[in-house]
Formats: C-alpha cells, sequence, structure tokens
C-alpha cells in the first residue's frame, strides 16, 4: 500500500512537472505573455522578454520537480521542490493581487491550484511515509540489493546439498 502511495504521487510531480514543461513551451511561442493585460503593439518585445523569463523559470521548476520525483527518497530535493513551488505561488499571487498585471483566469488559478496540491502532498506524503525515517535512509539501495542476493545465494546452496 505504501509503495502504490508513493509512485501515485511520484506520478502526480511528473504532470506537474509536464504541466511546466507546457506553460514554457507556450511561453516561448506566444509573443504576448499570458501575465499580462496590455494587447499594444508597441509593448510586444517587452511582453516577449516577461514571456522568455517566465517559460526559463518553468523550465528550471519542472526539472527540480523531475529530479524530486525521482528523489524523493532525499530530503534536500524535496526541500528544493518546494521552495520552488512556493516561488512559483508567490509569482502568481503576487502578479495577479499585488501588481495586478493580470486578472485572475484560468491560467493563474488553474497553475496555482496544481502547485498548492502538489505542496501539500510534499508536505504529508514523505513524512507520513516515513522515508525519511533513520531506519530508511542507514541502508541505502545498493546494500539493500547485496544483501538480498546473499541470502538468495544461501538458498540456492541448501537446496543443492
Amino acid at each position: 500500500m505504501q509503495s502504490r502511495v508513493l509512485y501515485a504521487f511520484r506520478g502526480w510531480i511528473a504532470f506537474v512537472a509536464f504541466m511546466d514543461f507546457g506553460t514554457a513551451f507556450r511561453c516561448y511561442v506566444e509573443k504576448r505573455s499570458f501575465l499580462s493585460q496590455n494587447t499594444e503593439i508597441d509593448n510586444i518585445e517587452t511582453d516577449y522578454t516577461i514571456s522568455r523569463l517566465v517559460g526559463m523559470y518553468c523550465i528550471l521548476k519542472a526539472i527540480a520537480l523531475v529530479h524530486c520525483t525521482l528523489f524523493i527518497h532525499h530530503k534536500p530535493i524535496v526541500m528544493i521542490g518546494r521552495c520552488s513551488i512556493v516561488l512559483t505561488m508567490i509569482l502568481y499571487s503576487t502578479e495577479a493581487l499585488y501588481y495586478r498585471s493580470t486578472t485572475i483566469n484560468f491560467y493563474v488559478l488553474f497553475p496555482f491550484s496544481l502547485n498548492f496540491i502538489t505542496l501539500v502532498g510534499l508536505f504529508y506524503i514523505p513524512r507520513r511515509l516515513r522515508l525519511w525515517d533513520p531506519f530508511n535512509t542507514k541502508d541505502d539501495e545498493n546494500n539493500l540489493l547485496i544483501k538480498q542476493m546473499v541470502t538468495f545465494k544461501r538458498r540456492k546452496i541448501r537446496k543443492l546439498s
């Protein structure tokens, strides 16, 4: 049961990373940023610069989340994932509420809600599954495989004799 929840959550984090790659792709394809309300032709280069910066940030966040998916049993990697999600939520909320450079629309609410759910999961699931307990961290995967192989060889030798 524990591994099912962990694999499902890893799939969720990978989905959020995929959404960030999609946002980055959209930032590079569209000339107008989804974070601005300006539709003037004079400001199209400024908007494209903002869009490229948001695209680069989304790529960096997606890479951090992919690493968080693969190495969720390492606490520092999960902390990097948490920090990148918090920064993204701050970006979307300040642009919509404080700077008012965008309206509160689907392009702001959907990523914000995805990131909020992921952040809650990153705080709850590793603790609930006890991924960082001392007994889990002292034996790494290689040592566990070696121990299993030794017991397998002993069983094989006993059956032969």
